[in-house]
């Protein structure tokens, strides 16, 4: 296995673990000869003495043994999720590596053998005092690991709720808008006297917009299905407010099943796009969305309005802070002279953090 350095065995435990070895060990050491062997400092200090150095070295040994099996486990087990799995791993590693380290100290004279016959005990009452010892190392990193990961997981959860918080008060303020307003009853007042089937299809779409997001306000992922519905109900919007300067493709989204993204997230580029570009009859912006592999593509031909466009600059940003949170994966920038991409990766429920 990989050499593990200082950085990383620290992370692993889950903290600085050397002053607790500083005190645990002797404190642990001290214990064996009263509570094995029944020998009193006030009544035998010399053998009281002499099984606590024994005592002391079987301590060190066991006590590093069982540190670098955490360590070592947890370095492939080391979320929430496998705590089940990793809690039997090591209990089953413990068993048999304590088991095997009792008989080589009592192939060498150094499992409670070799001393005055006040030491003496069968190898059984041995290796169950080994045991226990070998349980209270690794219950003590468990426990401690199990807080640090418990606390990390609600500063990762109180993080999320910000961020999910943030994304959808940015997709409301950017619909809510006087300019977004403006725009969107001008269209439906305009439309309203030429074809009211339209205008009650357009005022239907911009109702389905805001439940959307109320919908899915308290939630860290939802189905691709679900981003789409909402996708499909903005496009509507657009393309009664632009007509056919905005085109949208769609490309190989059949297979949705068990494929899930952050919240908003397609509907944030998408709003992106038309804030940075231009839109017009002579210069008509393109949209496309594709499912290619793991990630959903978000696409448009680039024509950068030459005018300052006033922008927050937190919503791509916001994207990929949410899903540094959520997973390992990475939300990437495809850019060419023509071309300006937005890879979203696609999650799976197992994939989450």
């Amino acid at each position: 296995m990989k050499y593990i350095n200082r950085k990383e065995r620290l992370e692993l435990i889950g903290f600085n673990d050397y002053k607790l070895m500083f005190v645990a060990i002797p404190v642990t050491a001290v214990f064996i000869p009263l509570l094995v062997f029944g020998i009193s400092p006030l009544e035998d200090l010399y053998n009281f003495s002499l099984s606590f150095l024994i005592s002391l070295i079987h301590v060190i040994v066991y006590w590093y043994a069982e540190r670098w099996i955490v360590i070592y486990i947890r370095k492939r087990y080391n979320s929430l999720k496998d705590y089940k799995k990793r809690i039997i791993i090591q209990s089953v590693t413990v068993f048999f590596s304590t088991l095997v380290l009792c008989l080589i100290d009592e192939t060498t004279e150094l499992c409670f053998g070799g001393v005055p016959e006040v030491f003496e005990g069968s190898f059984f009452t041995m290796y169950m005092a080994s045991l226990i010892i070998t349980t209270i190392i690794i219950c003590i990193y468990e426990g401690v690991y199990a807080f640090q990961l418990f606390k990390r997981s609600l500063i990762k959860n109180e993080e999320l709720q910000r961020k999910n918080t943030q994304a959808q008060l940015e997709s409301l303020k950017n619909q809510l808008n006087p300019h977004f307003l403006f725009n969107s009853l001008n269209t439906l007042i305009s439309v309203i006297p030429e074809n009211t089937k339209v205008a009650e299809k357009f005022a239907q779409n911009l109702s389905n917009i805001y439940r959307h997001i109320l919908e899915i306000k308290d939630k860290e992922l939802i189905t691709l299905h679900e981003e789409l519905a909402g996708i499909d109900a903005y496009q509507y919007l657009l393309s009664i407010r632009f007509g056919n300067h905005i085109q949208f493709e769609f490309k190989n989204l059949d297979q949705l099943d068990g494929k899930y993204i952050v919240p908003l997230s397609i509907q944030m580029v998408i709003e992106n796009a038309i804030k940075h570009n231009v839109v017009s009859k002579a210069r008509p912006l393109t949209i496309s969305i594709s499912l290619e592999d793991d990630i959903i593509k978000v696409c448009n031909n680039l024509q950068i309005k030459t005018t300052a466009v006033s922008s927050t600059g937190i919503g791509l940003e916001n994207i990929e802070k949410r899903y540094q949170l959520l997973s390992n994966k990475v939300v990437k920038v495809e850019k060419t002279e023509t071309i300006f991409c937005i890879c979203l990766p696609i999650l799976g429920i197992k994939e989450v953090k």
